[in-house]
């Protein structure tokens, strides 16, 4: 297995991660820095959301969002 470091994870979650349920079960980072990396990869789909409803051809997965919000979710009530 490949150990990945948070400082280059964090700057590009969905090129490490398939889904935001992987980044809950990945060993290697604690429960705050998996809310950090959920909370940038959030960041870019609403950004990307952004650019497709402007016409910019950007567009994402319609349920990731809510997805990712799960995951913060679990993280921060500890289930």
């Amino acid at each position: 297995m490949i150990t990945l470091t948070f400082e280059e994870v964090i700057l590009d979650p969905e090129h490490y991660f398939e889904t935001p349920h992987d980044i809950l079960h990945y060993p290697g980072f604690k429960g705050v820095e998996k809310r950090k990396i959920l909370k940038a990869w959030a960041l870019d789909v609403t950004l990307l959301q952004v650019c497709d409803e402007e016409n910019m051809s950007a567009a994402t997965e319609p349920r990731l969002l809510s997805r990712i919000h799960q995951a913060i979710h679990q993280i921060e009530t500890g289930l």
